[in-house]
């Protein structure tokens, strides 16, 4: 096959923008974790949307015995985080991140995301690192 890169460099801007957003729509992945890496600073508020929707969407997989659910919810909350330490507010960073660690101990605690495929370590390994960050810096 050849290179990706060279593929998707031949697609406008406008053209890849229009896809991505037509694709999420149809319900093929969720735009969140595209916004996230975007060079932006969201709100406390914003990230907690955004962690929510994609909570929701794990769950939805782990319902469906989906192992990407846990990958899922590894990805966004490394996004999270990263945007959570761009805040200058101390306590939207630690709100951020304190939201995460509660999410993510229930993820593997109550709702059991990950647990048919033996895959909650995905995103127990970044709930620690948040977790670290937080005893070290507030």
């Amino acid at each position: 096959m050849s290179d990706i890169r060279e593929i998707l460099d031949s697609l406008s801007k406008q053209d890849l923008i229009e896809l991505l957003i037509e694709y999420s729509d149809n319900g093929y992945f969720p735009l969140d974790l595209f916004l996230l890496k975007a060079d932006y600073r969201f709100s406390a508020e914003d990230l907690e949307e955004y962690w929510n929707d994609i909570y929701d969407k794990a769950l939805e997989y782990d319902r469906n015995k989906d192992d990407r659910a846990s990958d899922l919810l590894r990805d966004c909350a490394e996004m999270c985080f990263e945007q959570a330490k761009k805040h200058e507010d101390d306590e939207s960073k630690k709100s951020i991140c304190d939201m995460l660690i509660d999410s993510l101990t229930a993820a593997s605690e109550s709702d059991g995301i990950g647990m048919y495929h033996d895959s909650e370590w995905l995103y127990i390994e970044i709930r620690d690192e948040i977790s670290d960050f937080v005893e070290e810096n507030f």
